[in-house]
């Protein structure tokens, strides 16, 4: 009879490769030797893991993920500060980004624990704050824009990593920030935020091929490069893409392929939630050399989580979650879209079982033990 406990590590290594992330977790449970063999620098990396929902938890220490392929739900404790008074703001490379409600953000790896304190945003050279009589920070204002900022109210729009924290400690990260959707950067190690000059109002940011992409309200694509203490960045494309109509939120995705992708998704805020026809999303493709957008029709084996791909769901769709973030009071627990948008029909399927009051609202996260 075999011992599993005496494979060697190399052999677990290429069992390691081949497993989910939570076929992964579950194989440290096996025994001690198993355990301790996924600490050692000869495990390999996981396969590509499909991204799981991450919705609040059902108390301040834990937060639930859902896993499409599995239809599961996972409950995971996570460290100080309480998560359910953090805002989730961002996911890249299994890690999320926070901000809590002393305008602290962290990186999380929710599966490892690891956690990394940014700086704060009260760093921005322009924001004044305010304090309770207990010495804690109840809301911010932003000079720049004239606009009270309460703590649950979205002041961070979206954060983008540029690789996973490694022992090298060597990531940048640029956040779209405050009423009038603002870049600002930082790299690690850094004591605060640098805000960036721009005349624009963006929309979303992706990280590729060693670059960050950004796509402005009124469609201008630009590229950004990190250079010494500063960004170097260059108009790609200024052309809106055909066939858009007025409104609606436009989000950066890249492809099995590596092609960038361009989601104008519309939402019908007032309308019934239960007609198909209530959210509307556009893909469209950039043709580089051209530097001009085409439209798809058709993403036949993908399926856009709008920033993350994934071939092992359902084909030619976009899985899309609630983008209605600038909210609070008792508006901050509304029930929130959560479905499927199918390309084929340009119609939408609701995830009703997932469709609930979440706050903070949910968001993809790829998980990673990276």
């Amino acid at each position: 009879m075999v011992n599993w406990s005496e494979l060697t590590k190399d052999i677990l290594g290429m069992i390691h490769g081949e497993l989910s992330v939570s076929d992964y977790i579950r194989s440290r449970a096996v025994c001690k030797q198993w355990n301790l063999a996924s600490k050692f620098e000869y495990r390999r990396r996981l396969k590509p893991q499909a991204p799981w929902l991450m919705l609040s938890g059902d108390n301040n220490s834990t937060v639930k993920f859902f896993s499409i392929i599995e239809r599961k739900t996972y409950k995971i404790r996570c460290p100080q500060p309480t998560i359910r008074k953090r805002i989730y703001v961002g996911s890249c490379h299994g890690w999320l980004a926070t901000l809590d409600e002393r305008c602290n953000m962290h990186l999380l790896n929710p599966l490892t624990g690891a956690q990394i304190l940014l700086p704060s945003v009260l760093s921005l050279p322009f924001i004044r704050h305010d304090y309770n009589l207990e010495g804690q920070i109840i809301n911010f204002n932003a000079e720049r824009d004239r606009t009270h900022y309460s703590l649950w109210l979205k002041f961070i729009r979206k954060v983008v990593l540029s690789k996973a924290p490694d022992a090298d400690n060597d990531f940048t990260i640029l956040m779209i920030y405050s009423q009038w959707c603002k870049l600002a950067f930082t790299c690690a190690g850094d004591k605060a935020w640098t805000s960036i000059s721009s005349p624009y109002h963006y929309s979303d940011i992706i990280y590729r091929n060693a670059k960050f992409y950004t796509i402005s309200g009124c469609q201008i694509l630009e590229v950004w490069e990190p250079h010494e203490l500063a960004f170097q960045h260059s108009i790609v494309n200024s052309d809106s893409p055909p066939d858009v109509l007025l409104g609606g939120v436009y989000y950066l995705a890249e492809s099995v392929d590596g092609t960038l992708m361009l989601v104008h998704k519309n939402q019908n805020k007032c309308g019934p939630r239960n007609n198909p026809k209530n959210i509307m999303c556009m893909v469209f493709s950039l043709d580089e050399q051209a530097r001009k957008w085409k439209r798809v029709e058709k993403l036949r084996e993908q399926a856009l989580f709008l920033g993350t791909n994934s071939p092992e769901l359902k084909q030619n769709c976009i899985y899309y979650t609630d983008d209605i973030l600038d909210i609070y009071g008792v508006n901050k627990y509304m029930r929130r879209h959560i479905g499927i948008f199918y390309l084929e029909d340009e119609m939408t399927r609701p995830m009703e079982h997932l469709g609930y009051r979440y706050w903070s609202p949910p968001l993809w996260l790829t998980p990673s033990l990276s």
